[in-house]
């Protein structure tokens, strides 16, 4: 149930402020994390709606934390990776049908692609909520496994993990093995 309250205080140099909700309550914590957009910066006084939830401490805090009159945050998730990731897909389970890989590769990856796509969708579900998260090692484990093209359009479409670089580092070493592996593959059944 949607609360109503103005911003006491904020931190921007620590991401977090307080919200004071006109009542007998104590000042409500809020991290960066919980607002619906981040294109207007909270200052004290400005009105907001926000959830009750518990954070990873289990204390009382405000979640989905949107600022009366700001620009809702607009989804400009753009096409081309998506589209990219889904080429990438059909080239590998393409290529697998077509002989040039074994056929189980092509299936692997395709079912793969699939799982990943969720998992970083069900990751991002946890993340809003301030619960326990998909482990990023088990991203990359997917991504590994041949999921990384659901993995490469989820991150764009969900606008999940795209931009931490410590994990764009690891998912592109990830990709490079990857196909790295289809062209020795090649390379190899070319070599008989």
């Amino acid at each position: 149930m949607k609360k109503a309250g103005r911003v006491k205080t904020w931190h921007a140099d620590k991401g977090f402020g307080f919200i004071d909700v006109h009542a007998d309550t104590k000042d409500v914590f809020f991290h960066v994390t919980a607002l619906q957009t981040r294109t207007v910066t909270p200052k004290p006084g400005d009105r907001v709606s926000f959830e009750f939830g518990k954070g990873k401490d289990g204390r009382v805090q405000a979640l989905n934390v949107a600022i009366v009159g700001a620009p809702k945050s607009q989804s400009n998730a753009s096409l081309l990776p998506i589209l990219a990731g889904l080429l990438a897909l059909g080239l590998i389970v393409g290529g697998a049908f077509a002989g040039y890989f074994p056929r189980q590769a092509g299936i692997v990856s395709f079912l793969a692609s699939i799982i990943t796509f969720f998992a970083y969708a069900d990751d991002k579900t946890r993340a809003s909520r301030n619960v326990w998260r998909t482990p990023e090692a088990t991203l990359h484990l997917l991504a590994l496994c041949g999921g990384w093209p659901g993995a490469f359009a989820a991150q764009h479409l969900l606008r999940h993990k795209n931009r931490k670089r410590e994990f764009q580092v690891a998912f592109w070493s990830i990709v490079a093995l990857n196909i790295g592996a289809m062209a020795l593959w090649q390379t190899v059944i070319a070599a008989r």
